[in-house]
């Protein structure tokens, strides 16, 4: 199946002007878990240069993933940069990618700073606030970190992660 919806994006981007084949085979090697052959794929796609702006922006961003995922932070961080140089139409999603990468690296001043211009691009978006609460956490300062947690879900996350986190801060009971 995943063969054959590759084949149909394949010949309708090719007629498009852009083939995005290599960057779908990343987003599914890095799903897997298969990081390093991920960013190979997600590389070769740029490298044919059959990408639109827009698909670029979002290749750089998946590198990111990828790399993050791959234990690669500071690598992640700069295809983040080279995404949002690109003015993507979603630029929260980088800067609160970005700053995860930060955060892995324990630069929590970045990290929050990323996560502000997450909400400034985008009010009220959920995971830049989930993950301020994070590095609240990291920081050791479970009062501001509860006060992120319920802004994420005031703005509508809903997640096991969350869930999680509001469990361990007591604000409800499993």
């Amino acid at each position: 199946m995943n063969k054959l919806i590759i084949l149909i994006c394949s010949l309708t981007f090719s007629l498009l002007g852009e083939d995005i084949t290599l960057c779908i085979q990343g987003w599914n090697e890095t799903q897997a878990g298969n990081h390093a052959k991920a960013i190979e794929l997600f590389k070769e796609g740029i490298k044919k240069g059959d990408l639109t702006q827009a698909s670029l922006a979002r290749t750089y961003r998946n590198l990111g993933i990828a790399s993050k995922r791959n234990k690669e932070y500071k690598n992640a961080i700069e295809y983040y940069n080279k995404a949002l140089e690109l003015k993507p139409s979603d630029p929260w999603d980088d800067y609160v990618n970005r700053g995860n990468a930060w955060s892995e690296l324990k630069k929590y001043d970045e990290a929050m700073a990323d996560y502000d211009l997450a909400l400034k691009a985008k009010p009220n978006y959920n995971e830049a606030y989930y993950n301020k609460g994070i590095v609240f956490e990291k920081q050791k300062n479970m009062e501001k970190a509860i006060i992120e947690f319920k802004k994420a879900y005031q703005f509508g996350l809903r997640s096991q992660l969350l869930y999680e986190r509001f469990v361990a801060h007591g604000l409800i009971k499993k």
